[in-house]
């Protein structure tokens, strides 16, 4: 079973795409919040925090960060499960696994490549952010909090890589679906920007309804995003699974 999940994990990350994710989100959120941080770095002090924080904030907080981020999860493996369908090479691999190792590794598979590739990312930007701005002290530092500081930080990290996790899962299952691999990438992003924009505009107090703000701590704390993020990506994983399953048996 172990060797099987690995397997999978192995082949989701493993390729050009899932390289090519990470430099997406990098080169949006360095091009959508140039200004930003152009504006840190020619500052002596932050009234904000440590430099290095700030910078870190912008990055994980952008808007068109959070707007790509759905579709740069979903291009390492959104869609093979789906393109395994259509070839019919499950054929082959399905009766060797077992029905629940292969369902199960599938699910794993992409929500791991998804939630690693935003983790990744977030890594990749965070250690630039220290890099060009660690040098820049808080305006009060005696104000400053460092474990509240590091904590945020540390708990950052889950919270990235389940909205990762998420959105490849919402692009695996809708191209099994529809039976289209395209949906990987189109459903995700569509899904997210129709979210947003329908409780920005008609439920404005709403903000759960929100998948930007599961994303961000922008408005609710760490745990609650963590937690709405870790509920909603078992439900479609399961959901993922069972579309899987059916697609199996109608073959």
């Amino acid at each position: 079973m172990k060797h099987i999940i690995w397997r999978e994990i192995r082949n989701d990350i493993m390729n050009f795409r899932f390289l090519f994710g990470i430099i997406l989100i990098v080169m949006v959120t360095i091009v959508s919040e140039g200004a930003m941080l152009t504006k840190l770095a020619n500052s002596c002090q932050s009234a904000e925090g440590p430099g290095w924080f700030v910078g870190y904030s912008y990055c994980m907080n952008g808007t068109n960060t959070l707007l790509f981020i759905p579709i740069a999860v979903a291009l390492p493996a959104g869609e093979n499960v789906e393109a395994e369908l259509r070839s019919r090479f499950f054929i082959f691999s399905y009766p060797r696994t077992g029905k629940w190792e292969y369902l199960f590794s599938k699910a794993i598979g992409l929500l791991v490549s998804g939630g690693f590739l935003a983790f990744l990312s977030m890594i990749f930007l965070m250690a630039v952010s220290i890099v060009s701005f660690g040098h820049i002290p808080a305006l009060m530092p005696e104000e400053v909090n460092v474990l509240a500081l590091y904590s945020k930080t540390l708990l950052s990290f889950p919270r990235i890589f389940l909205n990762g996790a998420l959105w490849a899962l919402v692009g695996g299952l809708a191209s099994v679906v529809s039976q289209n691999r395209y949906m990987a990438y189109a459903a995700p992003f569509v899904m997210y920007y129709i979210l947003t924009t329908f409780q920005e505009r008609y439920y404005q107090k709403l903000f759960f309804l929100s998948p930007r703000y599961w994303a961000t701590t922008l408005y609710y704390g760490d745990f609650f995003c963590i937690g709405i993020l870790l509920v909603n990506s078992l439900f479609l994983a399961f959901f993922f699974m069972y579309a899987i399953k059916r697609r199996l048996e109608h073959a």
